[in-house]
Formats: C-alpha cells, structure tokens, sequence
C-alpha cells in the first residue's frame, strides 16, 4: 500500500478517487478518462495512484462495488423503516429512491456504455470474489426486508431490473418521465408484492 501516506491519508485519498471515478463516469465515461485525471482530482501524482489501484479499471471496479451498496442500502431503509405503509407502497417507493439516485449520480450512462467494458478488463477471480450483480443485490433486499411475493425471486428481481431500464428512455419518454415511471413502479409492486 501507499507507504508514504498516513492511514488516515490513505482513507482520504481512496474516497476521492472513488468521487473523481463517480464525477467522471457520470460526465467523461470511463474510457475518455485518464489516470492523471484522476489523481489530479485526488491531489496526488499520477505515480501515487498505483500505490492505490492498479489500473483505473479497479478505481471504476471499486466504485461500481460502492455505488451498488448504497442504492440497495437506500432501498432497504425504505422498506424497513416506513411500516406504516403496506409492504407494496414500501417497496414502490425504494424502487423510485434507487432510480432517483442513478439519476442524481448520472450513473445510468456508466451501466449502459462503461459496465460492459469494466467488466471485461477486471481479472475474472477478482469479479467472482467481489462483484455481487444487481440480482444479487435484489434478492439480498427481499430477503433483509422480509417482502412476500406473489412470485418467484428471479421474477421479481427481472421486474426490478426491467424498471431501472426505463432510466435509459428517460429523454425518449420525454416531460412526463417520472410520472410514467411512478406508475410503471406502483403498478408492478401491487402484482408482485403481497401486503
């Protein structure tokens, strides 16, 4: 690791590059991003930045791993917390919290034209170790929270992934985007969610 940083430099430095990765996947993309850009943004040389990662690859892998984290996270609060509602509206509404934040992060753009490359070029044992796809992810959240489903779990976590697809037509969808999409979420919840 980076010998000539302190722990806690060491901490500092990691969550900037992951916010440089995020910021850049969201605007440049992956591949039009350079390793000086990124360090750059971290305050470090580009020779400190493989003290850290050894490919910018990992840095994206690693933010991917961070990112999915926090979304599923996001969506379990939701579920977990708002009991006051039927398990159907709970669920709707983690739904619409996770596709707000692929569209707050402009993520969306990264999973549809960086995802499939990043995964590629990340050695495949470090892909079996570490990265848990958004079925994975999907199935943990039903499982944690508790839902019943009126489904299989695969079908379930299809729909789920189907819907987070509507963010890729947001501008083919046009004004009325979030309304569709609330309907499109409520509407699979009532079917595949029991109360």
């Amino acid at each position: 690791m980076a010998s000539a940083f302190t722990e806690q430099e060491q901490i500092i430095i990691r969550k900037a590059l992951k916010d440089a990765a995020l910021e850049f996947a969201a605007t440049l993309g992956m591949r039009k991003t350079t390793v000086e850009q990124l360090a750059n943004k971290a305050d470090i040389s580009k020779g400190a930045f493989y003290k850290f990662y050894d490919t910018k690859e990992s840095l994206f892998f690693e933010m991917l791993e961070d990112a999915h984290t926090e979304f599923y996270n996001a969506a379990l609060e939701v579920i977990t917390t708002r009991t006051d509602l039927p398990a159907s509206k709970r669920t709707a509404m983690a739904i619409l919290r996770v596709c707000e934040l692929l569209e707050e992060k402009s993520f969306m753009n990264f999973i549809e034209k960086d995802m499939p490359i990043l995964m590629r070029k990340i050695p495949r044992e470090q892909l079996q170790k570490h990265y848990h796809n958004d079925d994975i992810h999907i199935k943990g959240v039903i499982v944690e929270s508790g839902l019943k489903l009126s489904v299989s779990p695969e079908v379930a976590s299809a729909v789920i992934r189907g819907i987070m697809l509507t963010l890729l037509q947001r501008e083919h969808l046009g004004e009325h985007y979030h309304t569709v999409l609330s309907i499109i979420v409520e509407g699979a919840c009532e079917k595949i969610i029991l109360n």
